[in-house]
């Protein structure tokens, strides 16, 4: 097992909030990390409606979560990003595959390494590319980089070894109903 796990492709996409993979996330079922990130951006829930399900490939998702208007987007989105991702990594690492593939990381480091300039959910590694595969051009250099994303996956992966997250999460349809047999005198 590599010591660092630095890009989520070929063996490790499932890592990538790009990974098609139903989950619920916030009484929804989304097909995407992306999808459901994008979706969280926007206020009212009914307006949700085309990141939900099947709906939109997970790239599709974030170009659309670019464009959502601003006054669609939720009052307190800086400040909650954070968490709606470590929510939305928690429900989809609650299925037993993905669970089972994440703990197979060990205890890799995970860096979401990108070549799109993304040094805040990543580390962008535009510059150890060679030149005809930069996608933006060798004159950005990009130095550092938060990777949000990592830290958040290697947060869910400890919690799973600590015995969280080991139903998988589903939306609540109604209110429980408690069941009762009656038996005939």
């Amino acid at each position: 097992m590599p010591s660092i796990i630095q890009s989520f492709t070929g063996k490790y996409a499932f890592l990538s909030p790009l990974f098609r993979s139903a989950f619920f996330f916030d009484n929804d079922q989304y097909n995407s990390p992306a999808a459901a990130f994008e979706a969280a951006k926007i206020l009212s829930r009914p307006d949700r409606v085309s990141f939900i399900g099947w709906n939109i490939q997970p790239w599709n998702a974030r170009r659309l979560g670019k464009n959502i208007p601003k006054n669609w987007m939720r009052p307190d989105w800086d400040a909650a990003q954070l968490d709606i991702m470590l929510d939305i990594q928690r429900s989809k690492f609650s299925w037993p595959t993905l669970r089972e593939m994440l703990l197979a990381t060990e205890d890799a480091q995970l860096v979401h390494g990108n070549a799109c300039h993304d040094n805040v959910w990543g580390v962008c590694e535009c510059q150890s590319l060679p030149a005809g595969k930069q996608k933006y051009g060798v004159s950005t250099r990009c130095t550092g980089g938060d990777n949000r994303l990592g830290l958040i996956l290697m947060q869910v992966r400890q919690e799973v070894r600590a015995g969280l997250h080991l139903t998988p999460l589903v939306p609540k349809c109604g209110p429980a109903v408690e069941v009762t047999s009656a038996v005939a005198a």
